[in-house]
């Protein structure tokens, strides 16, 4: 069929199938390269002088699915949040860890504050619950005593 077009057999082989060579490529050499593991960019920005590669021009190695690599597997960021969006925007983040680094040491310093207060009007709360609960117990009596 068409994926043994490509194939030249070296020696006589009774194997039953004689096209099990999985996914192949369009067949062809990037300036006369046959391995094209070589033809990937140097840098950001750079291309590879070396093998001719422009700037720009999509490396020709393979990637597994999933890696940050692959083109199909880059998804676009999805922002959960804007630290400014009261004044307009201007401070997305994509996570809590995210909205975390990006706070001034003001802003910081205001949510711990914010804490603390919750922390303390809960303490507060149960100061009063628990003298509430002593001034009940006490107003029942010390009971009675059998046999006094």
């Amino acid at each position: 069929g068409e994926r043994k077009q490509n194939i030249i057999p070296l020696c006589e082989s009774n194997a039953g199938i004689d096209h099990n060579v999985g996914h192949q490529e369009e067949v062809y050499n990037f300036h006369h390269l046959h391995n094209l593991t070589t033809v990937r960019s140097r840098g950001y920005g750079i291309g590879n002088p070396i093998v001719g590669l422009p700037p720009g021009a999509k490396d020709s190695y393979y990637t597994q699915p999933g890696s940050p690599y692959n083109e199909a597997s880059i998804r676009p960021r999805v922002n959960i949040g804007d630290l400014d969006a009261a004044k307009g925007g201007g401070r997305p983040y994509k996570s809590e860890k995210w909205a975390e680094r990006l706070r001034t040491p003001e802003e910081k310093l205001a949510l711990e504050k914010e804490k603390m207060d919750v922390v303390n009007r809960a303490v507060e709360a149960e100061k009063k619950a628990a003298a509430r609960r002593k001034m009940m117990m006490a107003s029942r009596g010390a009971g009675t005593v059998s046999g006094a």
